[in-house]
């Protein structure tokens, strides 16, 4: 679904400063991802009815075609309920000891996917693509090395949290337009491709924009994405808005102005690789990912613009989520490296927090799975004539 007409013409201009000092926050600036131990431990259960011929074939088909990715249980079995619960399913254990195994199978169908993060995939054999999507990420997907966590713990995320907590500059300025904190988080988005910032906005911007995005809900739609195959991996509820409409989107539009205008001044060829483009920042996507109803509630392993053509260049990302608690809550940004397949980094969508990438296929990632309520607005920074060549005519549809 393509986004609307860009806006232009903007100019980069520093943000104003605020009225009262940014709040301190003693938080890490990212979650890290899990250890290799317990990552590489865990493995996905496909569970079948061993009754059903078609069932039983996908599963022998899977089996076969992932060797050692998952662990598949025949609900037939006579130990099938001790395969459940060594997939950590006790509820459902309790349920096939009482009224037997295949019992699950009238809700769950019959063969279905029991995840390490604690979801589901129902009805797999009728959901091939996705079911082959998640046994081959969880059998290829890797932790970054503990070395490299600790180099960016180190030279990035532990800097950058020091001078957070030293609150604005004398002269009201946000602590993240510091020379020194510009180098830090700049020299991240050359090198890494991706940069976090907390306490981003003015702290008496977020009841604004938090309302805002509540009022916006009633017109929001299903996201939708530009394949056909992977539209189920995606279960937010989206609206474009236009900041003409939305006035509560002024500050963090000029306050992203200013992320662009320092990260230009950062001595770095692949900034200026990604950005000397910029002539246009698109309007704002309002997003909300319904976690506490829909257990769908992410957004598969995707890169904004993987073909280099639909002119996103700089993605930014800001969210409204007061209270977020990752291990509780889900719903990480999942950054990985451009093999798609090594974490970088699990970053929690907490409030006043701007993460900040490049669009193109340096930056696959994902939102995985919100337990609540998850809201966040992006805007992307665009070379506009690539954009609505791209989008051209169905902009104009």
């Amino acid at each position: 679904q393509p986004p609307p007409a860009p806006s232009s013409g903007f100019g980069f201009a520093p943000p104003p400063a605020p009225a009262v000092p940014a709040p301190t926050r003693a938080a890490a600036p990212f979650a890290a991802p899990p250890s290799a131990p317990a990552f590489v431990a865990r493995k996905p259960f496909v569970f079948f009815d061993g009754s059903d011929a078609d069932a039983t074939e996908m599963a022998r088909y899977l089996e076969e075609a992932n060797p050692g990715v998952a662990k598949f249980v025949d609900l037939n079995d006579a130990n099938a309920v001790d395969g459940i619960r060594s997939a950590g399913r006790e509820q459902w254990a309790a349920s096939a000891a009482a009224a037997g195994a295949t019992s699950l199978c009238s809700d769950l169908g019959k063969l279905f996917l029991a995840l390490p993060d604690g979801s589901v995939l129902t009805n797999a054999n009728n959901e091939r693509w996705l079911l082959g999507y998640e046994l081959e990420y969880w059998k290829s997907v890797t932790p970054m090395p503990p070395a490299e966590r600790e180099r960016m713990q180190q030279t990035i995320f532990g800097p950058l949290e020091m001078m957070r907590m030293q609150g604005p500059s004398p002269d009201g300025q946000p602590w993240w337009t510091s020379p020194n904190a510009v180098q830090v988080w700049g020299n991240a988005l050359g090198s890494e491709c991706f940069a976090v910032l907390d306490d981003f906005l003015p702290p008496q911007a977020m009841p604004a924009l938090f309302a805002a995005s509540e009022r916006l809900k009633s017109s929001m739609a299903t996201g939708r994405t530009d394949s056909q195959v992977s539209t189920k991996g995606r279960g937010d509820a989206m609206v474009w808005a236009k900041p003409g409409d939305v006035p509560e989107l002024g500050p963090l539009i000029e306050y992203l102005n200013a992320v662009v205008s320092c990260a230009l001044e950062v001595p770095s060829p692949a900034i200026a690789a990604h950005l000397n483009g910029v002539s246009a920042l698109s309007d704002a996507q309002v997003a909300i990912f319904p976690g506490e109803v829909n257990p769908d509630s992410r957004y598969i392993r995707h890169v904004d613009n993987e073909d280099g053509l639909n002119g996103r260049l700089l993605t930014c990302t800001f969210y409204l989520n007061e209270g977020w608690d990752a291990a509780r809550d889900g719903g990480e940004l999942r950054v990985f490296d451009a093999d798609q397949t090594t974490i970088k980094a699990d970053i929690s969508p907490m409030s006043n927090r701007l993460v900040v990438f490049f669009s193109d296929s340096t930056v696959p990632h994902e939102v995985r799975r919100s337990r609540r309520e998850r809201r966040a607005i992006t805007i992307w920074y665009l070379d506009q004539e690539k954009h609505l060549s791209y989008h051209g005519e169905e902009l104009i549809q």
